[in-house]
């Protein structure tokens, strides 16, 4: 029960942490609409380019990932983020989330040449890496780890925290299952584009404060503070 308390009452700190980071800048949320158009004008031109044009795509799309992972570290971090600090973000961690990709992709093809596609332990692995990989992310802007460790700080990190990690995340995941069934597409599905973006804003702003209590903490740190705190 003392565990449980101690786990509620770290989500009550995340959480309205995040919800106050968030409306605070939550403009900043919106860029990934702009994501997704700079990925349709480059796919319009890259598409017809051939292999070429796939690897301009996933330059584009690792691109977009450090920009927003760029944004995401300054808000939690306590910052206030600017739009003029928008382009250089999008080098800020491309070369870490260009290596984690290559290594994914590594790991898939050794995969794909001795496991048939659709085979149990083909979705087995695939499960696993989500799963033990889930923290990469946090890990990029956060932990600031060579990006050849990152894969294996995530594996510690998720081995040591999966109980107060994964609760959370499958909350905020839920929540989104929710925004997608509930809220209206609009006009060109402008406002589904909208809240969806808002609730990736917040829920990366979370995992990141989580991440951040969870590095910084023990499980025997948290009952004390709790218990200091009547």
């Amino acid at each position: 029960m003392s565990f449980l308390a101690d786990l509620l009452q770290l989500y009550g700190r995340v959480f309205r942490r995040a919800g106050l980071l968030a409306g605070r800048n939550l403009a900043l949320g919106l860029v990934v609409l702009l994501y997704q158009v700079l990925f349709g004008i480059v796919a319009t031109v890259a598409l017809p380019l051939g292999l070429v044009g796939g690897l301009l795509l996933q330059l584009v799309v690792a691109a977009c990932a450090s920009s927003w992972l760029a944004i995401v570290e300054q808000v939690v971090r306590g910052g206030r983020p600017k739009l003029a600090d928008l382009p250089a973000s999008f080098g800020t961690y491309l070369g870490d989330v260009l290596t984690v990709t290559f290594l994914l992709w590594v790991l898939e093809l050794a995969a794909s040449l001795v496991l048939p596609d659709g085979s149990f332990l083909r979705i087995l692995l695939r499960l696993a890496i989500i799963v033990f990989f889930n923290a990469v992310p946090e890990l990029i802007y956060l932990g600031h780890h060579g990006a050849a460790e990152l894969l294996v700080e995530s594996y510690r990190f998720v081995g040591e925290n999966w109980v107060e990690w994964f609760p959370a995340n499958v909350v905020l995941g839920l929540a989104l299952a929710a925004v997608v069934l509930v809220v209206p597409a609009g006009p060109s599905g402008m406002v589904l584009g909208v809240a969806i973006a808002v609730w990736l804003f917040y829920a990366m702003i979370a995992r990141g404060l989580l991440f951040q209590e969870l590095s910084t903490s023990t499980r025997r740190s948290r009952e004390f503070r709790r218990r200091a705190a009547g």
